[in-house]
């Protein structure tokens, strides 16, 4: 059971570490994020050193036999006080979380030298990679060994099971309540794995076994701790699907814009920022979505801006009457107006042709009102959808363009 659910496990353990990898660099200061990467790291770790052939592979380089036990149990101790290091930056004010962080880093390295002291006391032994707890069922320093495990990984998991049940209901992200319901799962599922190393050290007291027990207690502690890395990895997932679809909006969003920029710098080439004149590195800055998208919103505006003063009222009215006739209505009609108004400024601007003073306009979707960063840029992206699809000389703006 356990060669088959540990392989299964370290693959979950390594996608959610290289999915978090991600963000570490960019939150070097966070330290929950650090802590849960670690978490990851560390379940990986535990399963890793657990398996048959990895555990036969340390005894042979390091030179002990089943050193693997102390590795691995020692990962889990490790991983369970970092995942109450994120629980309580997440729950806590900076200070607070900080002092109970090193009560809680302090206690889990305490724990792994009581750990590494007791396995050091045990005899040694061959390689029991499949039933080491059951042929050290009767050593009395392997059930302190085992006590003080079993006690540091149930409290453990007590304390994550209750903090993610009462963080879960004061958070106001959907994706972070339910990741964290999740991890309570988990850290409540693995509480079988508990209560049968509790049993094998009763049951060696009163002189029996729990072999049949060994695939349950296994698959209890697997299988909690899936459920508790899916668990944290939620909010993540959630988070970075939000990103991509953001940077996806983004590039349709620098594509959807080109009609219009197109048809301002076919009259005016110079709203084209110039990016030659700055240094390579500044240069690879400028290649990121982000930055050319905002050049673009940049270089449109500042076509807008050229043409204002050859707005002319009569082209507003004449669009607006058509378009109405049309069932234009809102913002629809706003972006239809004012891509006719583009159209007729340019042309006017070729010829040099301005209305009087009298007779000037505003673009008539100067009357939006952005309420979201992206707000501004879905307006353009109306008008360009507009103009893409607009004859160069409508027939209702004729009298315009003559």
């Amino acid at each position: 059971m356990k060669d088959l659910l540990h392989p299964i496990s370290l693959v979950v353990a390594t996608l959610g570490f290289l999915c978090l990898l991600r963000d570490v660099p960019t939150r070097r200061r966070d330290a929950a994020s650090t802590a849960l990467a670690a978490v990851f790291l560390l379940s990986g770790l535990s399963f890793l050193f657990s398996i048959t052939s990895m555990w036969n592979y340390l005894d042979h380089v390091l030179g002990t036999v089943n050193i693997s036990v102390p590795l691995a149990q020692g990962c889990v101790v490790a991983l369970l006080a970092c995942q109450q290091v994120v629980l309580t930056y997440w729950g806590s004010p900076p200070e607070v979380a900080r002092r109970r962080s090193h009560s809680w880093l302090w206690a889990c390295f305490a724990v792994i030298a009581g750990l590494l002291v007791l396995f050091a006391l045990l005899t040694p032994s061959a390689p029991h990679p499949i039933d080491f707890t059951l042929y050290y069922a009767h050593d009395a320093w392997y059930a302190t060994y085992l006590t003080l495990y079993v006690t540091a990984y149930t409290i453990g998991e007590l304390f994550l099971a209750g903090s993610c049940w009462r963080l879960a209901r004061r958070s106001a992200r959907r994706s972070v309540r339910v990741g964290l319901r999740i991890v309570a799962l988990g850290a409540t599922v693995t509480l079988g794995y508990s209560m049968v190393r509790i049993g094998d050290v009763i049951a060696t007291a009163l002189g029996t076994s729990l072999t049949d027990w060994e695939a349950f207690a296994w698959a209890c502690g697997d299988i909690g701790a899936m459920l508790t890395l899916i668990g944290w990895l939620v909010p993540t997932i959630s988070d970075q699907a939000q990103s991509v679809q953001y940077r996806i909006k983004q590039y349709r969003s620098y594509h959807g814009l080109r009609p219009l920029w197109q048809a301002f710098y076919s009259e005016a080439p110079e709203i084209e920022l110039p990016i030659h004149r700055v240094d390579r590195a500044q240069r690879r800055r400028f290649r990121r979505i982000s930055i050319r998208l905002y050049r673009r919103v940049i270089e449109v505006r500042d076509g807008r801006f050229m043409i204002r003063q050859y707005l002319d009222v009569a082209v507003r009215d004449a669009s607006e009457a058509h378009h109405r006739a049309r069932g234009l209505r809102g913002q629809e009609l706003l972006a239809a107006v004012t891509a006719d108004q583009i159209l007729a400024g340019i042309a006017a601007r070729a010829k040099g042709t301005r209305p009087k003073p009298v007779r000037l306009a505003e673009f008539a979707d100067s009357e939006r009102q952005p309420s979201r960063p992206m707000d501004d840029i879905d307006a353009l992206l109306d008008v360009a959808r507009h103009l893409a699809y607009r004859p160069a000389r409508a027939p209702y703006l004729e009298r315009v363009f003559a």
